[in-house]
């Protein structure tokens, strides 16, 4: 290796498969460990490769009040431990995720629900640090709030516990504004937000190919760009949908191997895939008979599918299904292979990616 120039070892350096590979191998000698960390060659990797997801957090069930669950992607490569989340504020009991992004949580306390803006946090599991987010001083009704990018560094990451920013939506006689919290940190002044007409008939759907979707009256569906922070809107594509109620909400968004966005459906008791094309438009990619693919499962009884299917969990590439029957009867449905099996109803409502922090902590090592 010592004959190789330096750009045919950050050629063969860029090849490494993994983060966790690339920090191991910045621990080789003093020569890898200068070419790894090098701005612009970890910009070209960041590229190149998918970030590293060691698991995904979730509020567990309503019989649970321990906190976040962390469910590592492996069991055998990953240490739950370290992304245990007991160094907040009173512990992790009285917190509970409301987003996610790279390898940021954004937490909500339990315990100051309902009296305007909540206590909030911003925290890195890994590293075991936070921030508690001020207070927006602003008279609101109802109000949701989301993790967004901050300013791109030359190594290619985009969001950090140095460089991130809040945005919130919040209704106040019905109507809805945005204010963004930077640096410093201070929230901008509110602006109206047209892109978001009413909370109350809004349908939050979750977060695919960074960005986050709503649905608004069933009509009408909502882009926030993750990176900017800026909403686009285009007519709601037909999904055979006819239950657009929030408290019911029988569809929602994620993304497959591809990084394509998908709708996930529920539609009377067939689970229906609309993929994103290339032109903006939305298709039928594949669907499943719940009655029929469920038959094989134990406990299986016919009259369950007289019953509306509830989704009890939004995977990341999988989705968690009951009937609404007073015992419930969990399965799971693999969205690329739409393959089914029995599930758990404890994996929580929704499931919020974890990513390993970019860039790396590499400069400790270099002499």
């Amino acid at each position: 290796m010592e004959a190789l120039n330096d750009d045919a070892l950050g050629l063969i350096l860029l090849r490494v498969d993994s983060h966790v590979s690339l920090i191991r191998a910045a621990a080789v000698c003093r020569r890898w460990r200068g070419a790894i960390v090098d701005a612009v060659f970890l910009r070209r990797y960041r590229s190149l490769h998918a970030p590293a997801v060691p698991g995904h957090y979730h509020n567990g069930s309503w019989r649970q009040d321990t906190g976040p669950v962390f469910d590592p992607s492996s069991t055998s490569m990953v240490d739950p431990s370290h992304f245990s989340l007991d160094f907040l504020p009173d512990g992790a009991g009285p917190w509970f995720v409301v987003d996610s992004r790279g390898s940021l949580l954004l937490l909500c306390d339990n315990r100051s629900l309902g009296f305007g803006f909540p206590h909030m946090v911003v925290c890195e599991p890994l590293t075991r640090r936070f921030e508690s987010i001020p207070t927006l001083a602003e008279p609101m009704d109802m109000a949701c709030t989301y993790l967004i990018d901050g300013v791109a560094i030359e190594a290619g990451g985009h969001i950090s516990m140095s460089n991130f920013r809040v945005l919130c939506l919040f209704q106040s006689d019905g109507v809805v504004r945005n204010s963004m919290l930077t640096a410093g940190p201070l929230w901008g002044e509110p602006n109206i937000c047209h892109a978001m007409p009413n909370l109350d008939s809004t349908i939050s759907m979750g977060r695919a190919g960074g960005k986050r979707y709503f649905c608004i009256n069933g009509s009408t569906l909502v882009e926030l760009d993750g990176s900017t922070g800026d909403f686009t809107s285009s007519v709601f594509p037909d999904i055979g949908c006819l239950d657009f109620n929030i408290g019911m909400c029988n569809f929602f968004v994620t993304q497959l191997q591809d990084g394509k966005p998908r709708i996930i459906a529920v539609v009377d008791i067939t689970l229906k895939v609309f993929v994103r094309r290339d032109n903006g438009e939305w298709a039928l990619e594949k669907s499943v008979f719940l009655c029929k693919a469920t038959s094989v499962l134990p406990g299986y009884k016919l009259c369950f599918f007289y019953h509306h299917q509830v989704i009890l969990t939004r995977g990341t590439r999988f989705i968690i299904l009951s009937p609404l029957v007073e015992k419930t009867w969990p399965y799971s449905i693999d969205l690329e292979t739409m393959e089914v099996k029995q599930a758990t109803d404890d994996a929580g409502e929704i499931m919020y990616r974890s990513e390993l922090p970019w860039p790396p902590d590499l400069h400790a090592h270099i002499d």
